[in-house]
């Protein structure tokens, strides 16, 4: 049941700080609501408390986040009764959360909120480990919060054991401040889905490769089959004239 658990994971789009100009709250709320989302039709209905105490936040909080999101067409509302109905817009990239992430316990609301606006920007061709190399005041134009509370929230995490901040050599072209690398422990804090998801993407794109090269060789093998075909049946016209006295003397059988 447990191992069941890990694989399971909900979707969050691309770049709804950047574009949309929502903050990493609103992205924990969208990934709550994703989390009850009926996968046939698309649609869930959670109650604003119960929202309210898998996030943390307050149901104001909640209610706000949930009006943005529609107003950004994320999301769809509708009425049903005296509940909502929510329903997900599709979308073509995104990040994927697992249930294990986001019922983390040693995780706080707002380092939670942050690193689903985070991960997106993270290298992850190291198993286990996403990397970032922007300043705090990158990220802070990237993930619409400020610089001051991705380094308190970076502090806490490193405490944690969820993150390691290495000072490098190079240093910022702009400030002349030394750039500091950031490992996140992705598979610690519960997304180790991301590279079984890779791996299934690989998985079938290696099978696409090997069918496509096995229907060319397929076709290949049914152009030479059509061809003998046509060669044994201009054969047997040749020796049947042969055999009835048609075929001319200068006429040759060809095996």
């Amino acid at each position: 049941m447990g191992e069941k658990l890990n694989k399971q994971h909900i979707q969050v789009p691309n770049n709804m700080t950047k574009k949309d100009g929502l903050e990493p709250k609103d992205l924990l709320v969208y990934a709550t609501l994703r989390k009850y989302m009926n996968n046939e039709t698309k649609e869930c209905f959670p109650s604003l408390a119960t929202l309210s105490k898998d996030t943390g936040y307050s149901i104001n909080t909640i209610r706000n986040a949930i009006s943005l999101l529609s107003a950004d067409n994320y999301i769809s509302i509708r009425k049903d009764g005296r509940r909502n109905i929510y329903k997900f817009n599709p979308h073509k990239n995104f990040e994927p959360f697992s249930y294990k992430f986001l019922e983390n316990k040693t995780l706080e609301t707002n380092e939670k909120a942050y690193l689903i606006a985070h991960q997106q920007f993270m290298m992850k061709d190291q198993d286990g480990f996403g990397k970032t190399t922007f300043t705090n005041e990158q990220l802070s134009e990237k993930l619409n919060i400020s610089a001051r509370t991705i380094s308190r929230l970076d502090n806490s995490l490193v405490r944690k054991g969820y993150l390691n901040i290495v000072k490098t050599e190079s240093k910022d072209p702009i400030t002349g401040l030394h750039i500091n690398e950031k490992f996140f422990h992705l598979d610690e804090l519960g997304q180790a889905i991301i590279w079984t998801l890779q791996k299934h993407e690989e998985d079938i794109e290696e099978l696409k490769e090997v069918t496509e090269s096995n229907t060319k060789d397929l076709k290949v093998v049914l152009r030479e089959n059509d061809n003998l075909k046509l060669e044994m049946e201009e054969l047997k016209k040749r020796i049947y004239r042969l055999e009835t006295g048609d075929l001319e003397n200068n006429d040759e059988i060809l095996l």
